[in-house]
This record gives structure tokens, sequence and C-alpha cells, in this order.
């Protein structure tokens, strides 16, 4: 049947489903689309509310109450046998038993279709993937099994299951004497692709288009966190002594020889701990969400650099006991004093006490053990309330003083500082304002929700016990 067959009023739900910017376009098509769009009210308000701007307001007002406009369950078969799952630019991307990996848009409903990449591998091998489907990218790391000295790092589109086009080499080998179990977590950021390794601690970044290793860096710890804060740089943590953050700036071998591919450009240091046991800090994970571009069929999308970054951070109490902390920076503190070593001209890194850079630019919260299922994205957090089985989102976008933060009736706007003492060997105070929110609806006790997972419009929690995952949109 062709097009203009089709009756107005199902063109008009039709491109319902479009975003404003192809509404626009298509209303050129034809005098009948033209026609059809003027003529459904429906149409014409998503339109003016996106000329206004006013889409941005509401979309904003929807994360300030979490003001979700539609939740639904979708089922999939053997949940818990999840090796790994991504969540980016409305995409779901999960790896189950065996060496399939299956993605479907959050745009669909209940019954999504499920693509399936079959990758040829052995099941039994050790896997770690990310996903950007704005370059439709879907990258891999495996290792034939455990203690192998190889792995190989595949790029294939996400869409179907082959090479990606824009990969001179679909797949880099890389033998190596560093390779000891699975890798620790891998990232794209536009044209590159990261991955750091444990045992010992290393940090290597290679341009994905062209297969050139870009980074080849140690770290001063065996298991290192590890996040892109531009294509260009990458920040680490690390449990040594008290604990410290690195930031590297990417530089050609050529340049800087002597480098590894990075140049070291700042330490920035955590609170000294009461208690120095070599165990006493244990592991540091940093969660951020995806260098992504503009997602397809979106109007707008959030910057790349109005994000937070998540440090979750597990020690041993002084009971021997296990105690969780989060610590919140923003994306423009990093970016800070990258700007600040090239700006002066340094050749030796900048080195910051606690006191120093910590304070001002930082939030810490107590934390819990379900941390570990926590999510960022952009500047909010989705993490389990330590209080009670619920969702709670964290947005470290606000401005104190903004009309544009709505009223702070329910007492959720968190704008003075806050003290934690133990574990530190002095009370720490920091400073940085956010809100806290609760998802509506309470999660049922008898749920447990194994991973929490948000993008620009989505939060998604997933339950290993019944094999389902619910979808909040906004």
């Amino acid at each position: 049947m062709d097009f203009s067959d089709v009756p107005p009023e199902i063109l008009c739900h039709i491109l319902l489903l479009s975003d404003p910017q192809t509404v626009l376009m298509c209303s050129s098509v034809s005098r009948q689309w033209h026609d059809t769009i003027a003529g459904c009210p429906e149409l014409q308000y998503e339109l003016e509310l996106w000329r206004s701007g006013l889409a941005l307001a509401k979309h904003r007002r929807a994360w300030q109450k979490l003001d979700w406009t539609s939740k639904t369950v979708v089922e999939l078969a053997s949940l818990s046998g999840h090796k790994g799952r991504e969540l980016a630019a409305g995409v779901f991307a999960f790896q189950q038993d065996g060496s399939d990996i299956h993605s479907f848009s959050l745009q669909e409903n209940a019954h999504p279709c499920v693509e399936t990449h079959a990758l040829g591998i052995d099941p039994d091998a050790e896997v770690c993937l990310t996903i950007d489907p704005t370059q439709d990218l879907l990258a891999l790391l495996y290792s034939p099994q455990p203690g192998a000295e190889s792995f190989s790092l595949m790029l294939q589109t996400l869409s179907v299951a082959q090479p990606h086009p824009m990969a001179r080499h679909s797949t880099i080998t890389v033998e190596s004497d560093l390779w000891v179990g699975r890798p620790r977590a891998i990232h794209i950021a536009d044209d590159v692709v990261g991955v750091s390794f444990g045992y010992p601690g290393t940090v290597r970044v290679w341009n994905w288009h062209t297969g050139v290793l870009l980074a080849d860096v140690r770290v001063h710890t065996d298991e290192p966190g590890f996040q892109f804060i531009s294509p260009r740089a990458f920040v680490t943590a690390s449990t040594t002594h008290s604990g410290w953050i690195d930031l590297f700036v990417i530089t050609p071998f050529a340049k800087a020889p002597d480098s590894e591919g990075a140049v070291h450009v700042a330490r920035l240091r955590f609170p000294e701990l009461a208690r120095m046991s070599p165990r006493m800090l244990q592991a540091i994970e940093i969660y951020s969400g995806p260098l992504c571009g503009t997602p397809i069929r979106r109007s707008f999308s959030h910057r790349n650099d109005s994000r937070i970054y998540l440090f979750l951070i597990q020690l041993e109490s002084d009971e021997d006991e296990t105690r969780y902390l989060r610590l919140i920076i923003h994306h423009r503190t990093l970016v800070g004093y990258v700007s600040q070593y090239e700006r002066e001209g340094r050749t030796e890194s900048i080195d910051l006490q606690w006191e120093s850079w910590g304070p001002r630019n930082t939030r810490i919260l107590a934390g819990d053990q379900f941390d570990w299922v926590a999510n960022a994205h952009g500047e909010r957090i989705a993490c389990r309330d330590i209080e009670g089985m619920q969702v709670q989102v964290l947005d470290f976008g606000v401005i104190p003083g903004d009309p544009s933060n709505g009223y702070n009736e329910d007492g959720t706007m968190v704008l003075e500082p806050s003290t934690i003492g133990a574990p530190f060997k002095d009370p720490v105070t920091t400073h940085l304002p956010f809100r806290r929110t609760l998802l509506d609806p309470v999660l049922d006790p008898d749920d447990y929700f194994n991973a929490i997972l948000m993008d620009e419009q989505h939060i998604v929690v997933t339950d290993e016990e019944t094999d389902k995952m619910t979808v909040f949109k906004f």
C-alpha cells in the first residue's frame, strides 16, 4: 500500500511516534502530509512545545518529580543468566549464558523485537561489552579462557551482527603478559575505546577506527577504576593508602615517547583514613554516563560535559565489616585541572591534598552493598534508597537560587553541607548541592532488583528472581 493511501487518522498516530523535527520535515513531503499535520491537534501541540523550548522544561520537570509517563514490564528469558548488561541512548544490550549478545530498543512495547548477535566465540569465554547506539557500535573484549595471554577486541555494528564499516580492523588481537582474568571496565568515547585491567593495574586506549593503540598506562593500584572524561582524557581511581584520583591526557607516542601514550596531569587525594591497614580501602568503581553523540530521532540531548562521576568506595570498617561510601564529582572539576595543567605549561603533574580540592567540589554520602547496582547518567544518579526498597534519583544539576529548581516543599533539595566521621581520621565536610527524589511506586519488598540502569529518558530496574525488567519512561 502506498503512503498516500494511508488515512489521515492513522498517519497522525504514526507521526506522533516521531520527534518534532522529523514531523516538521514530513510536512514538506506532500500536500496531504502537510494538511494532516496541520489538522492534527496533538501534533501541533507537540510542535509548539518544541518550537518554544517548552519540551525541555516539561522534560526537566518530569525528572525533578520523577513523574514518569509510562511504566512497562518486560519479560526476558533467563535474566538471571546475564553476564553483562548496558543501557545507552534508549538501547538495552545484554549477554546471556553463552556467547550471544542480545539488544532491543526501549521505545518498543512490552514485547520488544530482540536482535541476537551470534559472535562465534567460545561460550565459556570471558566477555566484557559496551555499546554506543549513536554510532551503531558494539565493542566486546574477550579472552578464550581465564589466564590466557591474549585477548581480542571485537568491533561490530549493534543493529546487525557484522563488522563495523568504520573499523579498519574488525578484531584487534593483542598478545599480553598482563592479562589475568576478566577486564575491569570497557568504555567508548567517540573514536576511541578504552579498557582497564587488573593485576597489575593497566589502562589501554585504542582508536577503534584505525586499530592503533594510543595509550598503554600502568597505574598505581591492582584494580583501577576507569572512565573517560573526553575522547582524549581519562580518570582512574586508586585504592593505595587512603586512595586518590589520577587524571591522564592522551598524547601521541611520537610526541612523548616515555609517556606510555598518556601524560599524568593531576592527582587528587582522598581524605586520610583513620586506620591504614593494607586492606582498609578494598575497591573503587567509577560510574558515569556514556560519551555518546545525539541519539537518532531525538530533538535534544544532554551535553557530554553536563555530567557527574560517581565513585563507589568499599572499605573495611573498624569492626571488620564492609562499609560503602558514595563520592560524587562534577565533570567541570576534573576538566578544570586538565585545563590548568595545559594552561600553565606544566611538566610535572598537579598533586593536591583533599583540603585543597575536595570539600567544595564533591559530596560524600553513606552507601550500602546495593550501591554496586547503581547507575549514573548526565548529572543524575539512580540508586537504591538505603532506608527502604525504593529507587532514588540524586540530581547534581541543581543551581542554588535558580527558579527552575522548583519548590522544595518535600525537602528534597540538599543545599547545606554534610559531614561524615568514620572511617576518616578527621570529620569530612562536603558541599556539592543536589536534589533527592524517590521513584514512586514502592517496589515489592519481596522483589530483589539486581541492577538499576538509566539514560536520558528511562530508568530500568531488573529483577533476576522473576526474569523481568521494569522500564520507567520520562
